[in-house]
C-alpha cells in the first residue's frame, strides 16, 4: 500500500489495491470546500501515512488502532489536545461517511475517548466578540488621536 499527496491539487491520492478506499476518501472529501477541505486532507494524510507505516489498511482498522494512532499523536508527535481532538473528529466523520455509504458496518472511531481540551484557547489575540467590542469603542470614542482627519 502506498499513499502520496498530489501537491498541485492538495488531494489525498491513494495508490492501492483497494479501490473502495479511493472512493471512500473521495466521497468524504466531497463534503468540504476551501480551507476546511485542506485541513481534512491534511488530517487524512496523517492517518493514512500512519496506517502505511504500520502496515494497516484504513478500511480494516479496529478501534484499538485508532487508540494507538491517538497515542502516537500525543506521545510521539507531541500535538496539543485540541489538534488531537480535531484529527479524531476528522476520522470519526470519515468512518461515519463509510458507514452511511455501506463501506463499513460500523465505525472504528466510535467510543474512542477524545483528549480533554481546555475551555480557554491558548491562542493569543482577541476573540471575535472582543474585537467587535474594541471596534465599537473606537467608533464611539471622542479621542481626537483615534480619528484620522
Amino acid at each position: 500500500m502506498t499513499t502520496t499527496t498530489n501537491a498541485n491539487t492538495n488531494l489525498v491520492r491513494l495508490d492501492l489495491d483497494d479501490p473502495m478506499l479511493r472512493i471512500a476518501v473521495a466521497a468524504h472529501l466531497a463534503r468540504y470546500r476551501g480551507t476546511s477541505r485542506q485541513h481534512v486532507i491534511s488530517d487524512l494524510n496523517s492517518f493514512m501515512t500512519w496506517c502505511l507505516e504500520h502496515d494497516l489498511r484504513p478500511l480494516h482498522v479496529k478501534r484499538g488502532h485508532i487508540e494507538l494512532y491517538l497515542r502516537w499523536l500525543q506521545e510521539i508527535r507531541l500535538l496539543k489536545p485540541a489538534t488531537v481532538s480535531r484529527r479524531l473528529s476528522v476520522l470519526a466523520t470519515f468512518y461515519r461517511t463509510c458507514v452511511i455509504d455501506g463501506v463499513r458496518e460500523h465505525s472504528p472511531a466510535d467510543y474512542v475517548r477524545r483528549p480533554k481540551v481546555p475551555p480557554e484557547s491558548p491562542i493569543l489575540g482577541l476573540s471575535h466578540l472582543q474585537f467587535e467590542a474594541m471596534l465599537a469603542a473606537a467608533r464611539e470614542s471622542t479621542n481626537p488621536n483615534g480619528q484620522s482627519g
